[in-house]
């Protein structure tokens, strides 16, 4: 499978996207919508059924590293190598919806810079669990777990 600088092969069809390539995705089976993360901070939706590009943003200042989807697939997380973590509801074709930034993200760290590819940074992975709580592991050594009620 080939690609360009500004495109990427999903569902076998090129389609438009980050110039870097995707850093994270996450696929919600209920809206039929893949969400790829890029270096840049960017974020694209994509309409499986359609086959197209429904939207791109940017969504943070850095790499984003990590992503997940709530159980009820209505809000998507982000985690970015500066340590930010972010929730999104989805928006549709009239664009996503920033509904929560963390106070408490994951501090950059040179903790692993000597694996190979140099130092990591921020969050490194996420999950909502089924009893809705959010977990989070960073660069820092360090995991979090949040519950989502108040979002």
């Amino acid at each position: 499978m080939g690609h360009t600088a500004a495109s990427r092969r999903v569902c076998g069809e090129e389609v438009p996207g980050s110039e870097m390539g995707a850093m994270a995705c996450c696929y919600s089976p209920k809206k039929q919508v893949l969400i790829s993360a890029g270096s840049k901070g960017d974020i694209c939706i994509f309409d499986v059924r359609q086959r197209k590009l429904q939207h791109m943003f940017t969504a943070h200042d850095s790499a984003i590293r990590s992503m997940c989807l709530s159980p009820d697939e209505e809000l998507y997380f982000t985690g970015s190598s500066e340590g930010e973590i972010k929730s999104w509801s989805f928006g549709g074709a009239g664009g996503d919806q920033h509904t929560f930034s963390f106070a408490e993200g994951h501090k950059s760290t040179k903790l692993f810079s000597n694996l190979p590819g140099g130092s990591l940074k921020g969050v490194m992975k996420l999950q909502v669990d089924s009893t809705n709580h959010l977990v989070s592991c960073g660069a820092d050594g360090e995991v979090k777990i949040r519950l989502l009620s108040n979002i």
